[in-house]
């Protein structure tokens, strides 16, 4: 059930006076359209709201009932424009829901940037892993180094990847490290081949030279 707008009120308390708008436009020395304004609630065709209240505050004392409530109901529906005349507030309502739809709709595209560029950066990431041969450290012998016949290699590789020096298989640790000893039986420069290779036979690959002296 719609609740009465002043305008209604206005009609329905002239009616019951038994006056036509012609009427009671003379009673009350305004122009008639002003009355047919102020019944239909249009009043952005009036003067500005300091009449309008004065408006309402005669149709109460001619037809005789309390302007108050009327008064209040008129704050309720309508608001002060910047030209100082009554508009409706769904006028201004429409504008803030929209307002807060558009901030709404925002902060979801925003998130789903968010969630977009982690989930991307996740899986470049992932890619960029499994593109990447193993890792492949040696800690043991430093390059150049002079060593006895018994040369000591020590380092660490990805756990997953099969390692061998000199084309021989080296067992690896659970953590990934090495250590394995290589026999010499002739002096001189010799060469340390270290390869750790992936699964998808990606491989790592590093040198040492090394001085052996008996």
């Amino acid at each position: 059930m719609h609740q009465k707008t002043v305008g209604t009120i206005l009609s329905e308390e002239r009616q019951r006076r038994r006056l036509s708008t012609a009427d009671f436009a003379k009673r009350a020395r305004i122009r008639e359209s002003y009355v047919l304004a102020l019944e239909s609630d249009q009043y952005d065709t009036l003067p500005p709201a300091v009449f309008v209240k004065g408006y309402v505050k005669m149709y109460a004392r001619i037809l005789g009932f309390d302007s108050a409530p009327v008064l209040a109901l008129l704050r309720r529906d309508f608001k002060l424009s910047v030209r100082g005349t009554l508009v409706p507030r769904e006028f201004l309502t429409p504008v803030l829901k929209r307002q807060t739809r558009s901030a709404q709709v925002t902060a979801a595209l925003l998130g789903l940037a968010i969630v977009f560029l982690t989930v991307s950066s996740y899986v470049f990431w992932q890619w960029y892993q499994v593109q990447q041969p193993p890792t492949l450290h040696i800690t043991d012998p430093v390059e150049n180094t002079v060593s006895s016949p018994s040369v000591v290699v020590r380092g660490q590789t990805d756990t997953a990847a099969l390692l061998t020096i000199n084309n021989q298989p080296v067992a690896l640790r659970p953590d990934g490290t090495f250590e394995t000893t290589l026999e010499f039986f002739t002096e001189g420069v010799v060469s340390l081949v270290v390869e750790a290779t992936d699964q998808h036979g990606r491989t790592s690959t590093q040198v040492r030279q090394v001085q052996v002296q008996f």
